[in-house]
Order: structure tokens, then C-alpha cells, then sequence
């Protein structure tokens, strides 16, 4: 018999064994299976006079972007003033999103109501945050971020109250009533959306901020605002950072550059790739910018990178599950 000849039953028993290895090897992460794709971006944001509502837009890759639902607004203004600025969305632990917005100019509340799918919402209701000030100017760019530790939601957002802060009220630019726009970033807890504890600073980093948004990345906890210092010839108008051992305060009053002098505002970041990147609006151009890094020290700024539709304004980044985007699409 020709010693070369092989069995079926030989051939199909080596075939069972290399299966069975490789499947091993997957399981246990030491030979890996097919990469899964990562969920798409999504952009909440709103233009214009915030009179039209949520818009939303996604992305891919982090730097092409198209709107959704053709362009139209998403979530109609119901309360306050009939608009929504400044939209933040968020998801907590039990995959409810959450959206927080600016319901007005010159308000002491904000704007709240929450969905499954993004498509279906809830009605929406105000949220007191300064209440007991007299005189306030505005409750603007809030968002909300789930302290999983101590079980609650925390809100955030920026207000004047002339005179809390002496030193930096001579601002450049005055309103008709005589006051100055002199932020600083404020906060409440509540553990069912519903009741909320008292109003308490946040950040006060000893100059005028707003726009803060917190980003958590590879265990780093930061957050990123709008130094909006405007005092004779110190003119900022840029994003920092700064950062803390815990995302309900603590955060650094020294904080680094993140762009330079391009009048930014509204800074979001989240890791695409192997980079993390910071968008933000130039509202004199009423363009988005970005800037990315690997190391959080330095900065590239990767604006001309970007390809956003024409007329979107201020507004918060996340990842979103395919399942959910595609539902929106519809």
C-alpha cells in the first residue's frame, strides 16, 4: 500500500483539531477574530437663532460629516423662550440619552427631556439653577454627566452674577443694561431628574470661562472651556483645559492651551483613533474647528481636516450604536 495514501477519516480528524486550535486561540485573544467597527459619531447641535430646535448630524471617521433628517430640527423648543441653544446629549448607564439646552438668553433655568431612540421624546420641563441670584445673566452650555460613584446626575453649566466676582467684572464688552458678561461654570446633583440640591461652583478658575465640557479618556479626567477673558488688551477668546482626579470638581486652576487666538467656542472632544480630538465653533466664521493630540501636551490643529455643513453651530459630540443610527436615517 502506498505508505502517502491518508484516510478520510485521517484528513477530516486534522482538520477537526486545527479548527478546534484556532478557535481557542480567538477565544482567549491570543490569535484575533475580525475587528468590529466602531460606532459612529454624532453631533448635536443647533443653528441660527435656536429657533428650530436639536439638529443632528454623523460621521464615520470623526472628520466627514452629513446632517440627518435632512437638516431639519429634530427636537421642537417647548419651554422657556422657544429655543434650544447650546444642546448637550448624554447616555447613562441604562442606555437612556439625556438632553440638557440653554432655553434662553437672559433665563435662570434650563432645558431638559429624554428618549430611548432619539427619535421619541419625552415632554419637556425647566430646571431651576439660579433661582435665588436677583439679577443673572443667562444660564448658557450646559450639559449633564452621570457620577456613577455616587449614584446621581450632575448638571452644569455657566452664569453671570454681577459683582460675585469683583476682580474680573471689567470685561470689554458691556450689554445695554450696563452689566458685563463675567462667567463662571455652576453645578447641581440630583438622583432622580427631578429634585435638585443647591446651586455650587463648579470651576472657578479666577478669570471669565463658559462653555465647559467634560471628556474622560484612558483614565484622565478633563475638561475643556472657553476662556472667554476680554479685559483692555488681554483678549483670550480660546480653549483650555484643565484637569482633576475626580469629574464633580477638583479640576486644576492653571490650565494649558489647547488652540490658539481663533475665537473658539464651544469645545467637545472624544478619541478617534489613535488621537484625541477637541472640536470646536469659530463663531466669527461660523465654522467648526479641531485640533488633536496623542499625548495631551501638544496640540495640531486639524481644522482644514474637517468637512461639517454649512450653518452648524454650537453643539456636543458621542458615539452612537449603528443599530440607533440607522433608525435615524429612516
Amino acid at each position: 500500500m502506498n505508505s502517502s495514501f491518508k484516510s478520510p477519516m485521517n484528513y477530516f480528524g486534522g482538520l477537526l483539531i486545527l479548527t478546534t486550535f484556532f478557535f481557542f486561540l480567538t477565544s482567549f485573544g491570543i490569535f484575533p477574530g475580525k475587528k468590529k467597527k466602531p460606532d459612529p459619531f454624532i453631533y448635536a447641535y443647533h443653528i441660527a437663532d435656536g429657533a428650530s430646535g436639536l439638529h443632528l448630524a454623523w460621521s464615520d471617521d470623526g472628520f466627514k460629516w452629513q446632517v440627518l433628517r435632512g437638516g431639519k430640527g429634530i427636537v421642537k423648543p417647548g419651554i422657556g423662550d422657544y429655543v434650544m441653544l447650546d444642546p448637550h446629549i448624554s447616555q447613562s448607564p441604562d442606555g437612556m440619552y439625556h438632553l440638557v439646552w440653554s432655553t434662553g438668553k437672559n433665563r435662570k433655568d434650563l432645558g431638559y427631556a429624554y428618549s430611548k431612540n432619539l427619535i421619541d421624546w419625552s415632554a419637556q420641563r425647566l430646571i431651576p439653577v439660579m433661582e435665588n441670584d436677583s439679577v443673572v445673566l443667562s444660564a448658557r452650555s450646559p450639559e449633564m454627566y452621570y457620577d456613577a460613584d455616587g449614584q446621581r446626575f450632575m448638571i452644569y453649566w455657566a452664569s453671570t452674577v454681577p459683582g460675585k466676582f469683583k476682580n474680573t467684572d471689567k470685561q470689554n464688552d458691556s450689554l445695554p443694561s450696563g452689566y458685563k458678561f463675567n462667567n463662571r461654570i455652576y453645578k447641581k446633583y440630583s438622583s432622580d431628574l427631578r429634585t435638585w440640591g443647591p446651586t455650587e461652583i463648579f470651576f472657578e478658575p479666577g478669570f471669565n470661562c463658559s462653555d465647559a465640557s467634560l471628556a474622560i479618556d484612558s483614565g484622565k479626567v478633563m475638561l475643556f472651556f472657553k476662556d472667554a477673558t476680554q479685559m483692555g488688551k488681554m483678549i483670550q477668546n480660546n480653549i483650555k483645559m484643565s484637569t482633576s482626579g475626580a469629574a464633580t470638581g477638583g479640576f486644576s486652576a492653571t490650565p494649558s492651551l489647547v488652540s490658539r487666538r481663533t475665537w473658539a467656542e464651544a469645545p467637545t472632544g472624544i478619541r478617534v483613533d489613535s488621537q484625541f480630538v477637541v472640536y470646536f465653533h469659530k463663531y466669527k466664521t461660523r465654522k467648526m474647528g479641531a485640533v488633536a493630540t496623542k499625548d495631551f501636551k501638544k496640540w495640531k490643529d486639524i481644522s482644514d481636516s474637517l468637512s461639517f455643513p454649512k450653518g452648524i453651530g454650537a453643539g456636543t459630540i458621542l458615539r452612537l450604536s449603528e443599530k440607533v443610527l440607522e433608525k435615524l436615517k429612516e
